[in-house]
């Protein structure tokens, strides 16, 4: 069951919000939970079950962990718990890859059965083994109840694209006490979930057309404009579609009466490379950050080479873990190679001038933007000639008058996706902080906006045009 269904938008999400706050004290969890395994269930019935036992020996373990007097017992544990979760992942993720990689290098031939995703499992597994390390390192505070810790794994508006919570992040509020429906924090979540479901529905999947048709089309036909135009949409599409679904995930929680954290804050408007992954999908960020570079030894380390080697293991990991193919290797190592010669050069802190700052801000951007195109590409070799084509002018008349008509079809789209890059709306709030009458206005035009955007988005998803998550099957 997709968040941007009907189903979901006028059955199950009411119906789950009524009953959970009809419900009194302890039992709002067990409600939560219930509702979190039938959200899965709608979405990915063939492993339901498979998702239960994994929760289920998550919590076991983390649990024995927790009351293990010794070292070497927890560790026992971690490492168990870490090998199972792991497990399932690189097996439903990888082992076509995998085997394909063996089969090109010993020559042999290997049919791959081609094994069905089970639901958000790159991010169920990152949350599992945070909550293993966590328990490890005595850092979660774990109550008494074990079902608060299976609700942790299995909230259902993070199932299935994150953002990557830690386990504390849930413990919001005393189980043992009745949670007191907080009408602002409720507020403040439908209106994230509008928001949410606007940017995704009337600005993603609008682009999605435009990038769709392009890098389905031959390389060989692709002019530069028309390579140009569908990197740029594609580049906004993921951006509003994953941050769209953030925006939904953070608004649901709050609904709950839980705080979710943030995991996208205007990641275009970066200042470099670096400072661009502090800005997009944070929490992925932090994950990696927490439970790698810092064990590994993070920039710590004595040596300078083992820094670099730290964070060549950080990004050959976040390509694979974004897909099982040597594109997404490829990309994983191209940020590590310009995040380590921003690192290594001290760039771009030692330009002095605005117009070298600037420069380097459309270096970024540039840079940024071609590895959206090896990201969306089929294969690498696909992405490698998809970037061919935007940086060597292929003349194409028929494709230049068909980025064009694009252009002038979806200009207002492109444009409303590029000036909702910058922070618009909250530095219009906060300008108007001290001006009561004028902010409260402000605030109902914003109401009125976004429920016009809600109903023509329920129109388009009602007519059939709107499209999965883009992260649904990570």
């Amino acid at each position: 069951m997709s968040m941007t269904s009907m189903l979901f938008l006028f059955l199950f999400l009411p119906a789950a919000l009524a009953v959970y706050y009809l419900t009194p004290g302890r039992a709002k969890e067990v409600v939560l939970l219930a509702v979190s395994l039938v959200f899965y269930a709608f979405g990915c019935p063939e492993y339901i079950f498979l998702f239960i036992a994994a929760v289920a020996v998550t919590v076991v373990l983390g649990r024995l962990m927790n009351r293990s007097k010794t070292k070497s017992a927890k560790r026992a544990f971690l490492i168990l718990g870490i090998f199972l979760n792991a497990g399932l992942l690189v097996y439903y993720k990888y082992s076509g890859f995998a085997l394909s990689i063996w089969g090109s290098v010993t020559g042999a031939e290997i049919r791959l059965k081609n094994l069905a995703l089970p639901l958000g499992i790159s991010f169920f597994t990152f949350k599992a083994i945070s909550y293993l390390a966590d328990v490890y390192k005595g850092t979660a505070k774990l109550n008494k109840n074990p079902l608060h810790d299976a609700l942790y794994l299995s909230f259902f508006p993070q199932v299935q694209s994150g953002p990557l919570s830690r386990y504390n992040d849930l413990n919001t509020w005393d189980p043992k006490q009745d949670p007191k429906w907080d009408p602002r924090l409720f507020t403040e979540g439908v209106f994230r979930f509008l928001a949410g479901f606007c940017k995704k529905i009337l600005i993603a999947d609008v682009l999605s057309k435009v990038t769709a048709e392009i890098f389905a089309a031959p390389p060989d036909t692709v002019s530069m404009a028309y390579a140009w135009l569908g990197a740029v949409c594609f580049s906004l599409q993921l951006l509003f579609d994953f941050a769209g679904y953030s925006d939904m995930a953070i608004g649901i929680s709050a609904m709950f009466g839980y705080r979710c954290p943030e995991n996208f804050n205007y990641p275009y408007m970066t200042e470099s490379v670096s400072k661009f992954w502090r800005r997009w999908h944070i929490t992925l960020g932090a994950w990696f950050r927490d439970y790698v570079y810092i064990p590994l030894g993070g920039s710590r380390s004595k040596s300078r080479s083992r820094v670099y080697f730290n964070l060549l293991v950080v990004w050959l990991l976040t390509g694979i873990w974004h897909g099982a193919a040597w594109n997404f290797v490829v990309w994983g190592l191209g940020y590590f190679a310009v995040i380590a010669f921003e690192r290594l050069t001290n760039l771009p802190g030692r330009i002095r001038s605005k117009w070298g700052k600037a420069v380097y801000r459309v270096f970024t951007l540039l840079f940024i933007n071609f590895q959206w195109a090896l990201f969306n590409a089929k294969d690498l070799t696909s992405g490698l000639q998809y970037i061919k084509q935007m940086l060597i002018p292929s003349p194409n008349a028929l494709a230049d008058a068909r980025a064009l008509f694009l252009l002038k079809d979806y200009w207002f789209f492109l444009l409303a996706a590029v000036l909702l890059c910058f922070p618009v709306v909250p530095r219009l709030m906060q300008k108007l902080k001290s001006r009561k009458t004028a902010r409260t206005v402000f605030e109902a035009v914003l109401a009125l906006v976004l429920l016009a955007g809600f109903a023509w988005s329920v129109s388009l998803v009602v007519a059939g045009l709107n499209n999965p998550f883009a992260y649904a099957n990570f």
